[in-house]
């Protein structure tokens, strides 16, 4: 009974003293301070922002105080962390400003091309110690990830500049990145597929070959990242470099790369990329089979199915293979091509007796044009492919014929079309359309007295030409002494110029182009 009682009074204790508390705080209410509430808005939050490397980042949401003059009470806070969930869950934070309206320049750490960021702008009223807050989301892109990259000489120093797909102009994207100068440009080399060498993140690759200062670029900013000799395990003492490129046996989307070829001062050095893990680089000058470094190699290189690296020697005149790994000895060494039958319109690729000096992909996949000086001084075309259909002796060497090709043998530029059977090459200020099956030009087209080409790249597909006419593309670049330009020319389907379809100017002298994507 006493239980009882004791449960009764300590509930009538309880509410009278949850009554009593309740009566205390409403009759406080007179004597609070109002509080500055702060709103943080933004329609930009409802999507994701995109910002291009290279770029300011700019933010500023509307801020609503319900006291406006308590602005100056208020501490601002901009945090960015990466909010891919398979990279990590616990990304590191940055605190990337202190300031109300966000203006940060995206270039390097703490951002990454491709990734995706959450920044948060955190404002603080120091008087009350309350914290609001916004999320914007945002992505990282390129700009320079799709368009013509031009490599230009400005007074013996190179430059590059950049032609987007919708046909603006950036200049001055080396020297605008880069402070050490590119002396005496002279090549672009650019992978069309991922590299995983070891010594670069996994991706594409962007070298620029020069007098001095040849140098490895990251691919998406062109910003430089390693020094040429620092590509092989010994740098080479001299160095002239003409080619450094990947080669691949596959063709398409899935290729992949077999094999690194570089030659540099007409030597040949080899990268055997699935041969070994770990940090792979370019090897010592490769031996011809005599075991010696007597050759002197055209600056061309290319690989197929058939065979994994095929270069041209012009002191000996011939082809050799370079194998990509194997359990071999004659993996990364210069290998001879097996005996052919004498097959009629097929030629000895081991005896070829004549000096390449031009060569570019045909109008057939992974077949060659390759244009030859006898020492009768005329040209001869000589064509063969990488894609090896012989089980019993290889079948790659195609066709050769002495070339109906007036100058050529003294061209400025060239480039083979993949679309139809011609070559387009230039002297001086002309452009002259050479036609495999008829074995004579077709047609010329004439610039400016002057204005002489410099460098010309064939284009088979272009994004934003849509009409069959315009789904191949010959881009050309013109210097007149003082400035130099870039034409488009859209191809027929028969291959025929035409006129220009566009201009463009305030280049310096162009020495290469490449299509990059």
């Amino acid at each position: 009974m006493n239980f009882k009682n004791n449960k009764i009074l300590s509930a009538l204790l309880l509410l009278t003293l949850t009554y009593t508390t309740g009566c205390y705080k409403d009759k406080s209410n007179d004597g609070l301070t109002p509080i500055n509430t702060v709103q943080i808005t933004d329609p930009l939050t409802a999507g994701t922002v995109t910002v291009f490397q290279g770029d300011v980042l700019r933010l500023k949401p509307t801020l609503t105080l319900s006291m406006t003059e308590k602005m100056d009470k208020l501490e601002f806070s901009w945090l960015v962390y990466n909010s891919n969930g398979q990279i990590s869950l616990a990304s590191p934070r940055a605190v990337i400003s202190n300031q109300y309206e966000l203006n940060y320049l995206i270039q390097g750490e703490p951002f990454i091309l491709g990734e995706p960021y959450i920044v948060r702008l955190a404002v603080k009223d120091t008087e009350t110690g309350v914290i609001s807050y916004i999320n914007y989301k945002v992505s990282i892109g390129n700009k320079y990830g799709t368009g013509w990259l031009v490599l230009e000489d400005k007074a013996g120093n190179g430059d590059l500049s950049f032609i987007f797909p919708d046909s603006t102009v950036e200049h001055q994207i080396y020297s605008s990145r880069n402070t050490a100068p590119l002396v005496g440009p002279k090549k672009l080399e650019l992978t069309p597929f991922v590299i995983t060498d070891g010594i670069s993140d996994v991706g594409k690759r962007l070298y620029i070959l020069a007098e001095t200062g040849s140098q490895e670029y990251n691919y998406l900013t062109m910003v430089k990242k390693f020094d040429y000799g620092f590509e092989f395990y010994i740098a080479p003492t001299i160095q002239k470099p003409t080619v450094m490129t990947w080669l691949s046996t596959t063709s398409g989307s899935t290729r992949s790369a077999n094999i690194g070829i570089v030659i540099n001062n007409g030597k040949a050095h080899s990268n055997l990329v699935g041969g070994f893990p770990g940090t792979k680089k370019w090897g010592d000058i490769a031996l011809t089979p005599q075991g010696t470094t007597n050759y002197s190699l055209a600056p061309y290189a290319v690989g197929g199915p058939g065979v994994a690296a095929m270069i041209y020697d012009n002191t000996s005149k011939r082809f050799y293979n370079i194998i990509a790994f194997s359990n071999t000895p004659g993996a990364g060494s210069l290998t001879a091509f097996p005996a052919i039958a004498n097959t009629p319109g097929q030629f000895d690729l081991n005896n070829v007796g004549k000096t390449m000096i031009f060569q570019d992909s045909s109008d057939v996949v992974h077949t060659y044009n390759s244009v030859m000086k006898g020492d009768d001084n005329l040209p001869y075309l000589y064509r063969y492919k990488t894609a090896n259909t012989s089980t019993a002796t290889p079948n790659l060497s195609i066709s050769n014929i002495q070339m109906n090709a007036p100058g050529i043998l003294n061209y400025t530029a060239a480039a083979s079309s993949t679309n139809t059977g011609h070559i387009y090459y230039s002297n001086a200020n002309v452009i002259s359309r050479y036609e495999v099956g008829s074995n004579s030009i077709v047609e010329t087209y004439t610039f400016p007295a002057g204005e002489n080409v410099t460098a010309i790249k064939y284009a088979k597909y272009n994004f934003n030409d849509k009409e069959a006419v315009k789904r191949a593309r010959l881009v050309v670049g013109t210097w007149n002494g003082t400035e130099g330009k870039l034409y488009y020319f859209a191809l027929s389907q028969t291959g025929s110029i035409g006129s220009y379809t566009k201009q463009f100017t305030g280049f310096g002298k162009i020495v290469d182009l490449a299509y990059k994507y």
